[in-house]
């Protein structure tokens, strides 16, 4: 049976609260309880949290406990899954007003994570990807560079940094990563991305 965990290995910030978990007497792996600490510091530290649980759930020795938290957690996913799809349909179809505070949540990192997470981001990949490298461009533009994208094949994206910034190593170092974080914040469902070596002879498709 396949984990439904790899839903959380994503870069962006994902909080899920994950409570009153128990297992089989036969499984021999303790689950530590979740600490004010743990649900204190933010999403971050509550995301980090999810992962050691996760871990330690993997790690059960008996393969009916581990089944059984795999189905708990799809329960859970699918429970909230479906609520959110209620309200992002009810705001798509209250016209204008519905469709602006739409966009406002998806100002925010987190709700994008959990649209991502359950297929209800009503922006595709490209023009998320689109939109990330947009965000960057100014700074980029203002090393004397700029990105542009060659291909988008089976969620693997194909860059090509362009302008000064080509010809000296340090300065693409730098243009990758700010990139680089900008396609992680939008796109953490993007498989892979490559920047091309400069000058290498690549026709643009976009």
């Amino acid at each position: 049976m396949s984990a439904p965990f790899d839903l959380f290995n994503m870069s962006a910030n994902v909080t899920t609260e994950i409570s009153g978990l128990t297992c089989s007497p036969e499984a021999s792996v303790p689950v530590r309880s979740a600490t004010s600490a743990d649900s204190g510091n933010g999403s971050h530290d509550r995301t980090k949290r999810i992962q050691e649980i996760i871990e330690q759930i993997e790690a059960f020795p008996n393969p009916a406990a581990r089944t059984l938290m795999h189905e708990c957690l799809q329960s859970v996913l699918g429970m909230y899954g479906e609520g959110l799809g209620h309200v992002v349909t009810t705001l798509e179809q209250d016209g204008m007003a519905g469709k602006k505070i739409l966009s406002q949540l998806l100002g925010n990192s987190l709700l994008r994570s959990l649209l991502l997470i359950h297929g209800l981001h009503p922006q595709d990949l490209e023009t998320r990807l689109k939109e990330a490298l947009d965000k960057v461009r100014p700074y980029m533009q203002s090393h004397g560079g700029n990105v542009e994208i060659i291909s988008l094949e089976g969620e693997v994206a194909r860059l090509r940094l362009i302008g000064a910034c080509k010809t000296c190593p340090s300065s693409r170092i730098t243009l990758e990563l700010a990139v680089r974080k900008a396609i992680e914040e939008a796109c953490p469902d993007l498989a892979g991305f490559e920047v091309v070596v400069p000058n290498e002879p690549v026709e643009s498709t976009s």
